[in-house]
């Protein structure tokens, strides 16, 4: 589990005989949110009755076990203090009720919890990082700005709680049309979405758009007798074309946006 440092929260669970530990999530097994940390920073290797060690990669400074620099390799015990780059971990034994505790905790820090998708400070950490990846390594990447059309209509017909239940079920659908975990999303604002498309050029991020517009246009909304059918509509930007920061290519993806809103809603524009 991460005590300190950008991917504060996060936790690790050992599946695998031989686990690099990185910040690269196309090189490593257990991923470090932290610029401090090497693509490839360490190797956790589980050895004979169920032991670990702790191997440092040389690949930049290296790894710390409970204030102690490590060389080459070293068994980790319950309780052990792994520092690479800005970032404490801490290792421990696998007990059904800490899982259940840190599951808890995880989501609490890492999602948003109407809609299930990431909270916004764990994308905007994960954007910066997938861009600097894509751009070392040549890649695209899309970005999507999207906004529930007639909301404050529906907050008006039938009550805010079951604006707030529209708004949930949108970012359920955005998560199930996205489906990998290379892919992700948040709740931006009250209404309104931002997905991160590693890898996907602007081609393909018009097509993911589409295929959630559709979803949403054709999925029926209904809560406690109350049905409903809000539209939505997306705009998208994508690295390199439209901006090289996080910034840039947020603000390319909300002009999109409301060109989409202009043209009536329930679209997708570039």
């Amino acid at each position: 589990m991460v005590l300190q440092g950008p991917s504060f929260g996060d936790v690790y669970y050992l599946e695998g005989d031989s686990l690099v530990l990185g910040s690269n999530p196309f090189e490593a097994d257990i991923i470090i949110r932290d610029i401090e940390v090497e693509w490839r920073h360490a190797r956790i290797r589980r050895g004979a009755r169920n032991g670990y060690t702790l191997e440092d990669l040389g690949t930049g400074a290296p790894a710390v076990v409970n204030e102690e620099n490590v060389e080459g390799t070293r068994p980790l015990r319950c309780g052990d203090r792994i520092t690479v780059g800005d970032s404490v971990l801490e290792f421990i034994e696998r007990d059904p009720i800490k899982e259940q505790f840190h599951r808890k905790i995880q989501r609490l820090i890492n999602h948003d919890h109407l809609t299930g998708l990431l909270a916004k400070n764990r994308l905007d950490e994960r954007f910066g990082q997938s861009l600097e990846i894509c751009q070392e390594q040549g890649e695209p990447l899309g970005v999507l700005m999207a906004d529930i059309d007639n909301l404050k209509k529906i907050n008006d017909s039938y009550g805010h709680l079951f604006g707030e239940f529209a708004v949930g079920e949108i970012g359920h659908i955005i998560r199930d049309c996205l489906g990998s975990e290379d892919l992700y999303a948040t709740r931006f604002g009250g209404d309104e979405y931002q997905m991160v498309l590693p890898g996907l050029t602007k081609k393909e991020s018009l097509t993911v758009a589409e295929e959630i517009r559709r979803h949403i246009e054709a999925y029926t909304f209904e809560q406690n007798g109350i049905c409903a059918n809000p539209t939505l509509s997306l705009g998208v930007a994508a690295y390199p074309e439209d901006g090289e920061t996080r910034e840039d290519l947020t603000r390319a993806a909300d002009k999109a946006l409301y060109r989409a809103k202009r043209a009536g809603g329930n679209a997708v524009c570039e």
